[in-house]
């Protein structure tokens, strides 16, 4: 009977310390958005486990506290039931099978079943965590301060903080969510991470350059700037004066022909002043995030972009940045077999110069360097620090680059293939 007696202490003492083992890495790797989501919906353990990682120091001193205290009473009652009643060969067997449970069953096994049920395992466990916690805050502070003073020995600052990974983790897991080859899924991936990279970008990037942005001269008749508009793709179009670099105003579409509208057809009393919009400057360097979020507190959706020097770069629009989120945007008036991006059969591509490198790199799935260039044409002078003739070949950043077109001083066609890296690149 004292047999059975002391093997069915010692198995509830390894059960124990197993438990309180497995407590450990759960509620260290518990998944926060999970648990956020869980306590948004009113689960009141899920807000006991996010209560013990805010404090996290303590939770887990917590823990170890009483796991060693577990775990000291298995090798104390051992070995006095070992002195009593077995022999020395018997104690060094049941010291060895004791030695090989405890790491067996109060490591290994909990902690391999608390990473295989993370999340289910923290809330089974929480509220008897935090109420450990609660009982043994004095003990537990006692410790933490000794801990303190020997870290401060050590001339280790534990109120540096490290800097904010929140966006490290959400790339990360972006990346880990398996898609399974679904499009839908792989879709979705992609835009999450674009979301991600608009405090990245800056307009310039993305930004129509003003070689393709349409004007109109203020002193054009009525008629003509009617034409104009009719046969212009866009809602909104900057206003010049004396020259092209002078915008003074922004002409909506619709407000024109609204006026024409209400004046049945006659244009004669019509004053193009009254009719546009101050026009709204920004810097090349504003972040696609600033910028989308100033667009929503303005109401606007259309901004020219200047240099440094306050020179006109180009313009941006709303829809430039929503298409940063979800791909091309096309509409009836779009041309959707243009997009200046054309495979080949054996695995290149045919670009204009003017292609934006996100755009290559996003649906070729390439890598090609965009920290100092916002288009292809743009990346190779800076590469090469001139301008190539056609028919010229470079490699960069393992690329085959073929010059198609240039068109004076500027490159207008390329050919891009990708090389395989060599071994140990």
């Amino acid at each position: 009977m004292t047999y059975i007696i002391f093997a069915l202490v010692i198995l509830f003492l390894i059960a124990i310390s197993g438990f309180i083992s497995g407590a450990e890495t759960a509620i260290t790797g518990a998944s926060k958005a999970h648990l956020y989501h869980l306590a948004k919906k009113g689960d009141d353990r899920a807000k006991k486990v996010i209560a013990l990682r805010e404090k996290m120091t303590t939770s887990i001193g917590t823990i170890l506290v009483i796991n060693q205290i577990f775990l000291y009473f298995i090798p104390m009652i051992s070995v006095f039931f070992s002195v009593k009643y077995l022999s020395s060969t018997e104690t060094a067997v049941v010291q060895a099978i004791i030695g090989a449970a405890t790491i067996t069953y109060a490591e290994i096994f909990p902690k391999m079943v608390a990473i295989q049920f993370t999340s289910k395992y923290a809330l089974f466990v929480a509220p008897f965590v935090k109420s450990i916690v609660t009982l043994l805050k004095p003990l537990v502070s006692l410790l933490e301060l000794c801990a303190r003073l020997s870290l401060k020995l050590l001339r280790i600052n534990m109120d540096d903080k490290s800097p904010d990974k929140s966006d490290d983790e959400l790339r990360g897991a972006i990346e880990m969510h398996e898609s399974r080859g679904d499009e839908d899924e792989v879709q979705k991936k992609i835009m999450l991470k674009s979301i991600l990279d608009l405090e990245e970008i800056i307009v310039s990037h993305i930004m129509v350059h003003r070689k393709n942005l349409k004007t109109i001269d203020v002193s054009l008749p009525l008629e003509k700037i009617a034409a104009e508009l009719t046969s212009c793709p866009f809602s909104r179009v900057p206003i010049w004066k004396d020259n092209p670099e002078n915008i003074i105003g922004i002409l909506k579409t619709k407000t024109f022909f609204r006026a024409v509208q209400m004046g049945n057809g006659d244009m004669a009393n019509m004053k193009i002043n009254s009719l546009i919009s101050p026009p709204w400057f920004i810097p090349e360097t504003t972040h696609l995030l600033d910028q989308l979020q100033n667009f929503r507190k303005k109401r606007e959706h259309f901004a020219l972009v200047v240099d440094e020097y306050g020179d006109l770069m180009g313009c941006i629009t709303l829809e430039d940045i929503l298409e940063e989120i979800v791909g091309e945007i096309t509409d009836e008036y779009d041309d959707a077999t243009v997009s200046g991006i054309r495979p080949q059969s054996d695995g290149s591509v045919i670009a204009d110069g003017t292609t934006p490198i996100r755009d290559l790199n996003r649906q070729c799935d390439w890598n090609i360097p965009e920290e100092e260039a916002a288009t292809i044409a743009g990346y190779v002078m800076h590469e090469l620090r001139k301008i190539p003739d056609v028919g010229q070949i470079y490699v960069l950043s393992n690329y085959k680059i073929e010059i198609l077109r240039r068109q004076r001083n500027q490159i207008g066609l390329v050919k891009i293939t990708p090389i395989a890296p060599l071994a140990g690149e």
